[in-house]
Parts: structure tokens; sequence; C-alpha cells
């Protein structure tokens, strides 16, 4: 069995080396991680931001510094297990998408359905456990609502957390899945 089957954290850190150590790709990452968060923070206050932006006689401004106000509100209004999740989940789907990018022109081929159905799970899940129960799992409860489960949150133990800390553990499988194929070497398989 190769080395890199046997060390998960030793896979996804020599991957992450080899891809990060490419302006491209860690640029790439740079721009996806805040994007993924300011989202993460902006999308439950999507009323109040589309109720400023579109007023005229506010001015630019005071419009960005209530975006900006808005980011600083991860210290206030979040759990310590809510803000883990909140800057963990942007800066692995920031990880896990340059990961991906680097193979797919590397190897110039498609990835299983197993891979691309990890990544795609842990991001979904990711946007579904956003910020706290309360706020950032909007989506969930929702779609919890249409089954008459909205209040199913309030009864984990974590209080909903659990959410946040699946979207890491699918993240984190994803990335492992796409480093264990970068990292290990090219072999003919006939």
């Amino acid at each position: 069995m190769h080395k890199f089957w046997q060390d998960p954290a030793r896979t996804i850190f020599e991957a992450a080396k080899e891809v990060l150590a490419q302006p491209a790709y860690l640029g790439l990452t740079a721009t996806i991680a805040p994007a993924v968060f300011s989202a993460f923070l902006w999308i439950p206050n999507f009323s109040l931001i589309g109720a400023v932006f579109t007023t005229p006689d506010v001015a630019l401004d005071t419009k960005l510094l209530l975006l900006g106000s808005l980011l600083g509100g991860i210290a206030t209004n979040f759990d310590t297990l809510a803000v883990f999740s909140t800057v963990a989940i942007p800066l692995l789907f920031g990880m896990d998408i340059a990961m991906i990018a680097y193979y797919l022109k590397r190897k110039r081929v498609k990835l299983p359905r197993g891979e691309i159905a990890a990544g795609l799970g842990g991001a979904a899940s990711g946007v579904v456990a956003a910020g706290c129960a309360a706020c950032g799992s909007f989506l969930l409860v929702t779609l919890l609502s249409f089954f008459g489960a909205s209040g199913a949150l309030a009864l984990l133990p974590l209080g909903g957390g659990e959410l946040g800390l699946l979207s890491i553990a699918l993240l984190v499988l994803s990335i492992f899945l796409i480093a264990r194929k970068i990292v290990t070497p090219v072999v003919c398989e006939y």
C-alpha cells in the first residue's frame, strides 16, 4: 500500500504544498474563501442589504460600511462552534476548488462521481450550515418546515452546530480524495 493512503493528514499536506506553491491556485483559494465567507454573513441579511442598496438617499460609503459591519458581526453574533464553522468551511471550500482545478488541469481527466459528490456535498452542506442554527441554517429550516420539522435543529445536542461539522467533514473528505490523486505517482493501469 502506498504511503499516501496510510496517512491522510500527510497526504493533504503534501498535495496542498504542491498546489498552493503555484500562485494561480493560491490566488484561486484566496479569492474563493473570502467570497464564500462574505456570502455566509451577507445572505442571512439579504433583505437589509437590499433595502439599503436600493435606497438612493444612502451614500455609497455608508452602504459599503454596512457590508463591512456585517462581516464584523461574526465576533458578536455567533458562538464558538459557529465561528469555527463559518471560518473553516470557506477556507476548505477554496482549497478544495483549487486542488480540483489543479488536478484537472494537470491530468486533463474527469474525476470519479464519488469525489465530485463529496466536494459538492461539502459545499452544499456548508451553505446550509452557514453561521448559527437560528440564522445561518435558513435554507434547511425552510426545507424542514415543509415537513413540519423546523424545530428539529434545536433538539440536536449542539443546536444545529452538527451541520457545520458535517460540512467540514465532507470538505476534508473531498480534499483528501483529490489530494490522494495529486500526490500518488502516476502508474500504468495495464
